[in-house]
């Protein structure tokens, strides 16, 4: 993961080990193509001026390969918004790019996959032997200044296009996320493979830190789709570039083959009755795949892979009734503990486990004595010690992450400050302010509710938007539009409720970086005439609001439950 620029063909570089992402540029006539900023800006500004030593010329158009951060994080380094609005700088998506964006973000799961990412990608732990070595893909995924410029170029299954005088094609290849594409330029016979090819690694078909199911059969088919393009070069977004017709063709082979063969093989299984349990210990690589230069196991695996794939095509249930409604885990750890011979007796066995190198077993026994009593110190500390000692064994990068990660969560040294923020300004000014009303559908206390029938309406003069939030007896309804006869209509400009949402107003003076409610900042800003109450009392805003989860700075527990 030595950082470099490699000029892979005339007028096409790679920067690769500056970032998780390996940005590309494609130098046209007048002008340069960017396809995937990294994550960060400050790690885009490194990259752009490592490729201002092969050319100057102005930035023509910026390519996101799919949604995910990593790809489009660091774009304010290579454009800017008003030359994107002005039609000056092309950012060109799949069609579905940012309603995919917000779902992973502001809205649904994004606290929890937020927090899971720390654990998996490593971003709590300090760089070195005994904690983060890597990213798996690439060298590192801190990020501390996201961005997103919206697409203003939408591609739906293809689209062949010239810019600065470079003719390309744009394809939809659906892979590892459902809104991946990837760009042929036929005349240099380079294909810019994306993450159909998740790097120099085993692919993530399912990722531990969560998402939703990864059809490996479409993958796997999404390799095929590249493999029709005689490219003689390859660039893919992590992981360094391939050379020579007969090397790509038998890397993209290697790598379909292999995600077919863990998906056929684990469906075979699976037709004998198998469950996850022994599925893992039944499909393994061949040898011909498993010593792959790009099949490692480093960030995708195996068998987290075939669990997934029990999971997305029979669900969670095994077939054995006894756990269609087992019991509860903290009561079952209590009933364990007790036949066990109490706490004392578990924790001497666990406390032998480690000692003799069974730390798998040392830690599932301690598990028991830490979910029935958070504050027994001695055993959290134990099975710490155990998930490091798994975790040091693995070079699976997002397994080890995991166990060390969770180790500081257990022993009390984890340090939430160097989390990441999925949430961060420049993403949330970027989404359309119906997404980010729609997302408080997510925190609304649904058991205060079940006899409340309530609507809010609000008025943004300043980019002439209505919208509605209707809480019908459990559930809130979004309106595109404003409702008629609403409870309470609050007028505020788009700025002051992006800032509200950001924890940008000053309270008291305060602001942000202190425990912080939209409601509050609603209030601030009503009393300095900024907002206000068009219809109704504030009374009736606040009652509203108040149906509402507030925004909590406590970091969300992961292993101790």
């Amino acid at each position: 993961m030595v950082p470099g620029v490699y000029q892979v063909a005339d007028s096409v570089y790679m920067a690769y080990g500056y970032a998780l992402t390996s940005p590309a540029m494609i130098v046209g006539d007048d002008g340069v193509i960017i396809i995937d900023p990294p994550e960060d800006v400050d790690k885009g500004r490194r990259t752009l001026k490592e490729f201002r030593k092969f050319s100057d010329k102005p930035v023509k158009a910026v390519i996101y390969s799919h949604w995910h951060i990593d790809h489009f994080g660091g774009v304010v380094a290579f454009a800017s918004h008003e030359d994107a609005a002005a039609g000056k700088v092309k950012i060109i998506a799949h069609k579905t790019f940012l309603a995919n964006v917000i779902k992973g973000s502001a809205g649904g799961l994004g606290p929890i996959l937020g927090a899971r990412v720390d654990y998996s990608l490593g971003t709590l732990l300090d760089v070195g032997p005994k904690g983060r070595i890597n990213g798996g893909l690439g060298p590192d995924f801190v990020m501390k200044n996201p961005s997103l410029i919206p697409p203003n170029v939408l591609v739906d299954d293809e689209l062949e296009i010239t810019i600065a005088g470079v003719h390309m094609k744009i394809v939809w290849a659906p892979s590892e996320p459902p809104d991946e594409i990837v760009v042929w330029l036929p005349k240099l016979e380079v294909l810019h493979s994306a993450e159909v090819l998740q790097g120099e690694s085993f692919p993530n078909l399912h990722t531990i830190r969560g998402t939703r199911y990864r059809d490996p059969e479409r993958w796997f088919t999404g390799i095929d789709i590249l493999r029709q393009f005689p490219a003689k070069y390859m660039v893919p977004s992590h992981g360094r570039p391939v050379s020579g017709k007969k090397a790509v063709a038998e890397t993209l082979t290697a790598y379909r083959d292999a995600i077919q063969y863990v998906y056929d093989q684990t469906i075979r299984n699976m037709n004998k009755g198998m469950l996850p349990d022994e599925l893992v210990d039944i499909v393994k690589l061949p040898p011909h795949l498993a010593n792959h230069p790009w099949l490692g196991d480093f960030y995708g695996g195996v068998p987290h892979s075939v669990r997934q794939i029990y999971v997305g095509e029979l669900g969670w249930f095994n077939g054995d009734p006894t756990f269609l409604a087992p019991t509860k885990s903290i009561e079952a750890s209590r009933r364990y503990v007790r036949l066990m011979g109490g706490p004392s007796t578990v924790f001497k066995e666990a406390k032998k486990s480690a000692d003799e190198g069974d730390h798998q077993w040392a830690a599932e026994l301690a598990t028991h004595l830490v979910r029935i009593d958070h504050r027994n110190w001695d055993a959290r500390k134990l099975k710490a010690e155990a998930l490091r000692q798994i975790g040091y064994g693995h070079t699976n990068n997002n397994w080890r992450n995991w166990y060390l990660t969770s180790a500081q969560e257990l022993d009390g040294s984890i340090d939430h400050s160097k989390a990441i923020e999925l949430q961060a300004p420049d993403l949330l000014r970027a989404f359309p302010t119906a997404e980010l009303i729609n997302g408080l559908r997510f925190r609304l206390a649904a058991e205060k509710t079940l006899n409340v029938n309530m609507t809010f309406g609000i008025r943004l003069p300043d980019v002439k938007e209505e919208y509605g939030l209707e809480i019908r007896r459990g559930v809130v309804q979004f309106h595109e539009t404003l409702p008629n006869n609403v409870n309470v209509l609050l007028e505020i400009s788009r700025t002051a409720l992006i800032n509200i949402l950001l924890g940008k107003v000053e309270i008291a003076g305060k602001t942000g970086g202190h425990p912080y409610t939209p409601q509050a900042g609603l209030e601030a800003k009503i009393i300095s005439g900024e907002a206000k109450i068009v219809r109704g009392k504030p009374a009736d805003l606040t009652r509203f609001f108040s149906y509402f989860d507030q925004p909590s700075n406590e970091p969300i527990p992961i292993t101790i439950r």
